[in-house]
């Protein structure tokens, strides 16, 4: 007995791909029918759905069925399954960022429920390792990195983990990001580590209004120009920049337990609470930034505090 190849068709009727997409709905018992669902138990491919009906949406429609997840069905969709869906298909088109039209084309899910979720594309883009779609190619640096990192400890008030990540809205970047620059979620906590204990600091960036020498011709007495109330300040041998650089930042808050040191208010314990990094003795009047004359405040306490001084 030969074997023969199957009888060749000129071409696929669109009641053949509807007609397949209802019997699978009925099949699996659901209202809705996702196109990754139904790559698994249908017949046809994705490409000739597109090529017949343009998208996944409207195949749905002319099939009578569902074209919209819920929004309890779209909240049990995770992160890490859009961005999962999103790296496939810039596999696919081998390119570092997908458009929003290209999503709709490929998406497994809709790119309108993304865009409510994240609210800009490019942010979408951004969280799931990928770059923006704009003309200028933003690369995610390690201090970018590091500083997020940093955010979601004073959040979580603790160490956060993998799961922490997966799990919650609580990262702006996806936790693949973290393992395609450091290798893992525990290198990533490890750079991280290595990178606040580090000894570095940049050097001292002064970013006084006014600057002069003061009549007696010292050097090292320097004059501060205040413009909310015009008052003139002297500072004498100033070592310590007022900014507060993330390391510094970081230990304070690890050694307050990210904790307001006033009033006990955490971020862990309610989302709306801010944290500053504050100077006991301001920088204005003598104090340096370093750790013993830096506090950890929340907003409330820290403005109340520059109200009364």
């Amino acid at each position: 007995m030969n074997f023969e190849l199957n009888e060749y068709k000129n071409e696929l009727a669109d009641d053949e791909i509807i007609s397949d997409i209802k019997s699978t709905a009925t099949s699996l018992n659901v209202e809705y029918l996702s196109i990754s669902l139904y790559r698994q138990h249908g017949k046809y491919s994705q490409t000739a759905i597109q090529g017949h009906f343009g998208t996944w949406t409207n195949a749905l429609k002319i099939a009578g069925l569902r074209s919209v997840r819920t929004p309890q069905e779209l909240k049990r969709i995770r992160d890490e399954d859009y961005f999962k869906d999103l790296l496939k298909i810039s596999t696919h088109l081998l390119k570092d960022t997908v458009t929003f039209e290209e999503y709709k084309m490929y998406g497994s899910f809709s790119a309108e429920s993304i865009f409510k979720r994240y609210k800009k594309w490019d942010d979408f883009l951004v969280a799931a390792g990928l770059q923006p779609t704009g003309l200028a190619r933003h690369k995610i640096t390690e201090l970018e990195l590091f500083d997020e990192i940093e955010c979601i400890w004073t959040r979580l008030g603790r160490q956060p983990t993998s799961t922490d990540i997966i799990n919650s809205n609580i990262s702006k970047y996806s936790l693949d990001t973290y393992k395609r620059r450091f290798g893992g979620w525990r290198k990533a906590l490890e750079a991280f580590v290595l990178y606040v204990n580090s000894n570095f600091d940049s050097e001292f960036n002064n970013n006084i209004v006014l600057e002069t020498k003061i009549d007696d011709k010292s050097d090292t007495n320097k004059i501060l120009q205040n413009n909310n109330n015009n008052d003139v300040l002297f500072i004498k041998n100033k070592k310590t920049s007022r900014n507060i650089n993330l390391r510094l930042r970081f230990k304070v808050l690890n050694r307050d337990n990210f904790t307001c040191v006033m009033c006990g208010a955490s971020p862990a314990k309610s989302s709306n609470i801010e944290l500053h990094i504050d100077h006991i003795v301001p920088w204005s009047k003598g104090g340096e930034t370093v750790m013993d004359n830096l506090q950890t405040l929340c907003a409330n306490c820290n403005f109340g505090k520059s109200n009364i001084t």
